[in-house]
């Protein structure tokens, strides 16, 4: 990690979703690191095949902000199986597309969550901010540097989540690291943190505030993937073919 940059200059250039997940935006830790440097850091920084759950969000979440996203490739088929959804994905530089459903499901998705007051209020506010990239430590007397991107606004920082069930979803916040998320996040832009849930059947609204407890998870991990981060991936003190997990059945 450098310790000399220029975090305002390499903030600036991280508005940019080129640099923010390319080789500069790769300097620094994210919460996407989160899960590979806690449970296995030979995969870190190694990219995941996209899949339609992310393609979903990203358009959501974009489709609510701005109104417009540039994931909106879709093919009339009936699944990802047919020889025109294949023909398709080439065409598309072999980039995973919707279903012409699932796209109509998005466009749904957005004009029933955008009725809610409460959302739209939030979304829609004057004071919101969308995509604000921030560059900095997280962790005290710690040298490495984290990057995010929030939406924020006068009061909180929020993030828009897409769920298959409002029901599950506290449940979903310790599996997808969205503790180390509002921790790294709120630590980052010294504000509250909230997560708000659309249920893609229905398009419920959640509305889910960050508790201690959550904070205090996400502070372990981050704690834990800082000490991975730097034992097997900074300082290569440790080999990874030694990394183990060790537990009970």
């Amino acid at each position: 990690m450098e310790k000399t940059i220029d975090l305002q200059k390499a903030t600036e250039k991280l508005y940019s979703d080129e640099h923010y997940y390319g080789k500069f935006g790769k300097k620094f830790l994210s919460n996407s690191d989160i899960d590979s440097l806690i449970n296995n850091p030979s995969q870190f920084k190694i990219p995941k095949p996209e899949n339609i759950n992310f393609l979903f969000g990203k358009a959501f979440h974009e489709l609510m902000m701005f109104g417009k996203t540039i994931h909106n490739h879709h093919v009339s088929a009936s699944t990802r199986s047919t020889k025109i959804y294949k023909e398709a994905v080439l065409e598309n530089e072999g980039q995973i597309m919707f279903l012409t459903k699932e796209w109509k499901q998005v466009n749904l998705l957005v004009e029933k969550a955008l009725k809610n007051d409460q959302l739209r209020d939030i979304v829609k506010s004057s004071t919101a901010t969308y995509e604000v990239p921030k560059i900095g430590t997280v962790l005290d007397d710690s040298e490495i540097l984290w990057k995010c991107k929030v939406d924020i606004n006068d009061e909180f920082i929020y993030d828009l989540k897409t769920t298959s069930n409002l029901n599950k979803f506290p449940f979903s916040a310790k599996l997808y690291d969205y503790d180390s998320q509002a921790f790294v996040y709120s630590k980052q832009f010294q504000k509250a943190m909230k997560f708000i849930a659309i249920e893609k059947d229905t398009g419920c609204v959640g509305f889910f505030d960050v508790t201690d407890k959550a904070y205090s998870n996400g502070h372990e991990k981050v704690i834990k993937a800082e000490e991975n981060y730097k034992k097997y991936i900074l300082n290569k003190t440790e080999n990874l073919n030694n990394f183990s997990k060790y537990g009970f059945i």
